[in-house]
C-alpha cells in the first residue's frame, strides 16, 4: 500500500476532507452556488460511497462569542447546509476548536442543524458521554466504526460537558479495541497537532501510531493548516496532516502550502482495506481545484520525500526543534506569546486567562512551550540542524506562482 500514489476507486470507498467552512473568501460563492466552491473535484468526491468534513465553524446565529484565544467561526445555516448536503457530505466530524465557538447554545444549533439535514455528527456533543460516543456506519459493503477527537481548546469537552471529545491516546486506544468488536474496521479522524509545521510534533507522531496498534485500519488527521506527510505504520495508512480544504482567509492567499491540501480515499473490498490514496488540491479565487499533471506529482513527490523522515525519530525531533527556531521571531517569540497574555489581562481578563489556558492545556502549545523552554534553559535553542530549518522556511514562505 502506497498513500502516494494516484489510485482509481476499488470496492467500496470512503473519503475525508479536511477543515471546511463557509466563511471569508468562500461565502459569497457558496451564497450564490453551493457547489462551484468545489470546483473538479465534485466528481471525485461524487464518485465516493461515503464522505467525511471536519466542519470548522458553528452553523447559524444562536450563541454568544467565547473568550478564547484565536478568532470565533460561524457561517451562513442555509448556505452551509447546501453546500454540504448537494455534494453530499454523509459525515461532519466535529472534535475541532471551532466547534462551540459562540457557547453552548451555539453547538447545539449546530448539531441539531446538520443532523436536520441528514448528515450524522461525530466527536462533540452536549455531554462528553456523547462527544466520545463513536460513530457507526452500516452499509451493504461494510460496517464502519468512526472515533473523532481532537484538542478542542476551548471548545473542549471538560467533565462531561457540551463540547468536542478531547485527544487522550490511553482513553482512545481503549475505544478502538472495544469498537473493534462491533464493526468491520475502525477510521480515527483526529485534529490536533501544531499549525503551519511541516512535519507532526514527536507527541503526534507517537499517538497516531499507537492508535494504529490499537488496531485503526486507518488514521487521518488535520488542523495544521499546511499538509504534512504520512506512512503506512505496521500496515495501516496515518495522513498526519490534510492541510485546508474550504477555509480560505486572506492570510493563506498566495501561500502555496497554506491553500494546498489532500483528500484521503480509503477503499474497502469486503471487510478489508486495500488501498489507501490522496488528492491534492489548492484553494483558488473561485474555489477548490484538484492538483493535476506535474504539478499534482511534484507535490506528492515533495509530500513522498518529507514523510520518508517520519521513519527516522531524529529527524523527526530536529524538525520540531527546527519549527520552534523558525516561527516567528525565534526566541523572541516564546516569550512575546507569554507577554501578550500578560498585556490583555490588563483591559480583557477573561480573554487573557482564555490564551493561557489555551497555551498550558492544548498539546500542541503546552508541548512547543515546554519544550521551548527547555531548550532555552539548556541553551540549545537556535541549534537545529540546517536542512530541516530549510524544510520549515520553505512551508511558512513559498508562494503560488500563475503565469499571466
Amino acid at each position: 500500500m502506497n498513500l502516494f500514489e494516484q489510485k482509481k476507486k476499488v470496492g467500496y470507498r470512503v473519503t475525508v476532507a479536511s477543515d471546511w467552512a463557509p466563511i471569508w473568501h468562500y461565502e459569497d460563492i457558496i451564497k450564490r452556488d453551493p457547489l462551484a466552491v468545489y470546483g473538479d473535484l465534485l466528481p471525485i468526491l461524487r464518485e465516493s460511497d461515503l464522505n467525511i468534513v471536519n466542519v470548522e465553524c458553528v452553523l447559524g446565529d444562536k450563541g454568544t462569542a467565547l473568550d478564547k484565544c484565536g478568532p470565533c467561526l460561524r457561517g451562513d445555516e442555509a448556505a452551509g447546509i447546501a453546500a454540504l448536503t448537494q455534494v453530499p457530505f454523509h459525515v461532519a466530524a466535529l472534535a475541532n476548536n471551532h466547534s462551540m465557538d459562540y457557547g453552548y447554545e451555539s453547538l447545539e444549533h449546530t448539531l441539531s442543524v446538520l443532523q436536520r439535514a441528514g448528515i450524522r455528527t461525530v466527536g462533540a456533543a452536549m455531554t462528553g458521554e456523547d462527544a466520545a460516543r463513536p460513530l457507526i456506519i452500516e452499509s451493504e459493503a461494510l460496517r464502519l466504526g468512526i472515533i473523532n477527537c481532537g484538542e478542542g481548546e476551548a471548545c473542549a469537552s471538560i467533565n462531561n460537558s457540551p463540547g468536542a471529545y478531547v485527544y487522550d491516546v490511553e482513553r482512545q486506544e481503549a475505544d478502538i479495541r472495544a469498537l473493534k468488536s462491533q464493526v468491520d474496521a475502525v477510521l480515527v479522524i483526529f485534529h490536533g497537532g501544531r499549525e503551519h509545521a511541516p512535519m507532526p510534533p514527536p507527541y503526534v507522531v507517537e499517538g497516531l501510531r499507537r492508535f494504529a496498534a490499537a488496531g485503526a485500519a486507518a488514521v487521518v488527521a488535520h488542523h495544521a493548516h499546511v499538509p504534512q506527510g504520512g506512512e503506512i505504520y505496521k500496515g495501516v495508512p496515518i495522513a498526519y496532516g490534510q492541510g485546508n480544504f474550504v477555509f480560505r482567509n486572506d492570510d493563506n492567499v498566495g501561500s502555496y502550502y497554506l491553500s494546498t491540501g489532500y483528500l484521503v480515499h480509503l477503499d474497502f473490498e469486503g471487510k478489508k482495506l486495500v488501498a489507501a490514496s490522496l488528492t491534492p488540491h489548492q484553494m483558488q479565487d473561485e474555489g477548490v481545484f484538484a492538483l493535476t499533471g506535474k504539478e499534482g506529482d511534484d507535490f506528492r513527490a515533495e509530500l513522498e520525500t518529507l514523510s520518508r523522515y517520519l521513519s527516522q525519530p531524529q529527524a523527526v525531533q530536529d524538525l520540531w526543534d527546527a519549527f520552534a527556531d523558525e516561527y516567528g521571531d525565534g526566541e523572541k517569540t516564546v516569550f512575546a506569546q507569554i507577554q501578550a497574555g500578560l498585556d490583555e489581562y490588563r483591559e480583557t481578563p477573561g480573554k487573557a486567562f482564555a490564551r493561557m489556558h489555551h497555551y498550558f492545556f492544548a498539546p500542541a502549545h503546552r508541548e512547543y512551550f515546554k519544550h521551548s523552554f527547555r531548550r532555552l534553559w539548556l541553551g540549545k535553542f537556535g541549534t537545529s540542524p540546517e536542512w530541516a530549518r530549510a524544510w520549515v522556511r520553505r512551508w511558512q514562505t513559498r508562494k503560488i506562482l500563475r503565469e499571466g
